[in-house]
């Protein structure tokens, strides 16, 4: 057992070596990139963010909500659909250019509507390749949105600035990865060095993104 001094001295030395690091990613021409997924890998010991078991991505006015999800392998998806009538629910890896992968590879399911007081359908789902996912749904096809099965425990969205605050990192070499859903070409990753306390990066993108409407996203909660 430690003593409390020791106890209190070696909480104040792993709290001196937390970093955090502050964000900025931008697009091809510079300007603030939002909702881009973004991951820190570190092989540094330390603590690791825990996630959570279970993300619900919902279907409500013929949209996916939230439009972004970032998930953990193996995380439980509660699929649920909201609105009075009936979903599909198709899911597999993205390529580039926001198509799938493989079509013949997804997972496919019908969630009935909503009506009097029958509970909305629901159907639970888990994916353990790491990567992006498209979403959509057969019987309308302008449903789209995306989940990102992430394989660094540090990883959240850009806001609509194009920031993003990741806080408890270990001191040290970082690599930092961006995905978007509007990117043809992968991404570089870019390498950092954190000091213990505040941090700064900024990533530059080739990423030309669409214009979209916004739409409410779920991350990790770090």
């Amino acid at each position: 057992m430690l003593k409390p001094l020791a106890l209190s001295l070696l909480l104040t030395s792993m709290a001196a070596t937390a970093a955090d690091l502050s964000i900025a990613v931008l697009d091809k021409q510079g300007q603030p990139l939002a909702d881009a997924v973004v991951m820190v890998d570190s092989t540094m010991a330390g603590p690791r963010p825990v996630p959570p078991a279970e993300v619900l991505v919902a279907q409500e006015k013929q949209r996916f909500v939230p439009a972004i999800s970032i998930v953990a392998p193996g995380t439980r998806i509660v699929f649920s659909n909201k609105d009075s009538f009936d979903h599909h629910v198709i899911a597999g890896l993205m390529g580039p250019g926001g198509v799938y992968l493989d079509p013949g590879q997804t997972i496919q399911l019908r969630l009935s509507g909503r009506s009097g007081n029958r509970t909305p359908g629901t159907e639970t789902r888990s994916f353990n390749h790491s990567g992006p996912y498209l979403l959509g749904c057969h019987l309308h096809s302008s449903m789209r949105g995306h989940l990102y099965v992430a394989d660094s425990p540090w990883a959240k969205l850009s806001g609509s600035d194009g920031r993003l605050v990741v806080e408890g990192l270990p001191e040290g070499a970082v690599r930092v990865r961006v995905w978007h859903a509007d990117q043809l070409l992968e991404n570089e990753p870019v390498s950092a060095q954190l000091q213990a306390g505040s941090n700064k990066l900024t990533v530059k993108t080739q990423v030309v993104a669409r214009a979209s409407k916004a739409t409410p996203s779920s991350v990790y909660p770090y």
